[in-house]
């Protein structure tokens, strides 16, 4: 299965993806396939446009063929590595990713690859204004991809060349770049790529004031276009030419169309509301104007839900509010007063949803983690009989946790725990307003099972503080889960995993490992005498 998924995730990555998905428990596979597995996994969701911000197991991926010396897939991992810091928008991060990519796929002979990681770097740096370095990199992707063959990959980079040169101001260069690409694209007969650079000449034309070649091209672009989202953005892009000239009545017949397209992309349905309130504007229609407004407001916090960026939601928020302030000025000058009064309502409303959503989610977080400690206080509670003298028994008995559990039984009903009202409150109250756990007693328990170990690992790690040390005695004894060690020591989940991350930090212990005991046993000499 994944030798079908590899064979099909650069052309077909959505097929690929379904493969992936039929394997029920990729953890039960052999150390080489599971690595193999999630490197797959993220170049097919990556290629499928899907979230990858959350699939950090790529770094382990790329250490574990670094150790291999398997510099193919290392290099590809490496890639990946980046291309998930570039998803969060971590540029330093990101760089330092392509740039070990860079030095491992130094040793293959991928230049496809190799292409990919210089063109990827292109594109991080346009993204930051930073037009030379794209411009750079760019260039150094393109020869790669001729050495590649991969013509169509060739035509995108030189395409960015020119893009870059245009935001320069550098306007024959830019011309020269695009021409060139366009070349390649039409010798390789690549319609859809033909459309977008004709679509970047006419962008180019307009910034000339050339409004007439701008539209030829325009309409060049839009004779090949297949796609639907790609034809709307051309017609945008015609409306805006004549936004330019004044001329109201096209500007309203190409947004028009655009709209008539029925698209889903938020980014262009707000952008064809904005013409429409400029030519509204112009024409003295004071309503139109206000309404498209709105519609353009609306349309940009969906593209902001889209993004999940709070940094750029803060910024366009800001952008937008000021845009419709000085909007509604003009009204306001017009003797249209009203106007404002909506717009700041408007805004207003935007920002009470927000805070409710937050707040919300909060809360739903507290919920779920509450009923996450509930199943485990009656998972402890219902194997309580099985293991008589262990010491996970002696933590239940002490924590009078079967106890606990049937007053949660006995107070809570199905109904409370479906909608939240009381279950936070009642839970906290039963389980930690009464009988709480006496940490000394099960420690010096503890302590005398392991010789005194305990004792010695305290002295060594004075940086820990006592919440650290109790999670890391737990984390020992009978395999405690994450949500076991938040019920007894009264923390919340994510807490327990930070502290026990930071423990195998201190400790150089392997990743995913919280047998603590056996590593100092085996790896650390103080210890080995004891």
């Amino acid at each position: 299965m994944l030798i079908q998924a590899e064979n099909v995730v650069e052309q077909q990555p959505d097929s690929a993806l379904r493969l992936l998905n039929t394997v029920l428990f990729p953890e039960d596979l052999s150390k080489s396939l599971f690595n193999k597995y999630n490197l797959l996994m993220i170049q097919a969701k990556d290629k499928s446009y899907k979230d990858i911000t959350s699939d950090t197991i790529v770094f382990s991926v790329k250490d574990y063929y670094v150790q291999k010396h398997d510099y193919p897939d290392a290099a590809l991992a490496a890639f990946y590595c980046g291309r998930l810091r570039h998803e969060q928008k971590n540029m330093d991060e990101a760089v330092k990713a392509y740039m070990e990519a860079e030095n491992l796929a130094g040793e293959t002979n991928n230049y496809n690859l190799k292409g990919l990681i210089q063109a990827n770097l292109g594109i991080l740096h346009r993204e930051h204004s930073s037009y030379d370095k794209a411009i750079e990199f760019a260039q150094n992707a393109a020869v790669m991809y001729d050495k590649a063959k991969n013509y169509k990959n060739e035509t995108g980079v030189l395409r960015l060349v020119g893009d870059c040169l245009l935001l320069s101001n550098k306007m024959d260069s830019a011309f020269l770049y695009y021409n060139k690409s366009l070349k390649l694209a039409v010798s390789c007969n690549i319609p859809e790529l033909q459309s977008d650079i004709k679509q970047s000449i006419g962008v180019a034309y307009r910034e000339q004031g050339s409004y007439k070649q701008a539209k030829q091209f325009f309409n060049d672009a839009l004779a090949i276009s297949k796609d639907s989202v790609k034809q709307a953005r051309i017609l945008l892009n015609i409306a805006q030419t004549y936004v330019s000239e004044n001329n109201v009545d096209s500007v309203d017949f190409y947004t028009n169309k655009a709209l008539a397209l029925k698209i889903s992309d938020p980014a262009l349905i707000r952008f064809s509301y904005l013409l429409k309130s400029v030519i509204a504007e112009k024409t003295n229609r004071y309503q139109d104007a206000l309404n498209n407004y709105k519609a353009y407001y609306d349309y940009t916090k969906k593209v902001f839900d889209n993004e999940k960026n709070n940094e750029l939601l803060e910024i366009q928020g800001k952008y937008d509010f000021e845009k419709l302030k000085n909007a509604q000025n003009q009204l306001i000058i017009k003797q249209q007063r009203v106007g404002i009064a909506l717009v700041l309502a408007l805004f207003a409303a935007g920002i009470i949803i927000y805070v409710f959503y937050r707040k919300s989610a909060q809360r739903k977080q507290l919920l779920l983690e509450t009923e996450q400690k509930v199943a485990s206080l009656q998972k402890m509670s219902d194997n309580f009989s099985k293991e008589k003298q262990s010491f996970r028994n002696m933590v239940i008995q002490h924590f009078e946790i079967v106890k606990k559990t049937s007053l949660i039984e006995s107070e809570i009903s199905e109904e409370e725990r479906k909608n939240g009202q009381k279950l936070l409150k009642k839970f906290n109250k039963i389980v930690y307003g009464q009988d709480t756990l006496d940490w000394n007693k099960l420690y010096s328990i503890m302590n005398s099972l392991h010789d005194g170990l305990y004792d010695e690992i305290k002295k060594s790690y004075p940086q820990w503080d006592e919440t650290d040390f109790r999670i890391f005695c737990m984390s020992n004894e009978n395999q405690f889960n994450d949500n076991e060690i938040a019920v007894i020591l009264n923390h919340t989940v994510p807490m327990v995993r930070k502290i026990r991350s930071k423990i195998r930090k201190d400790l150089g212990t392997p990743k995913y490992s919280h047998d603590f005991i056996s590593f100092f046993k085996k790896n650390i000499p103080f210890f080995l005498c004891l």
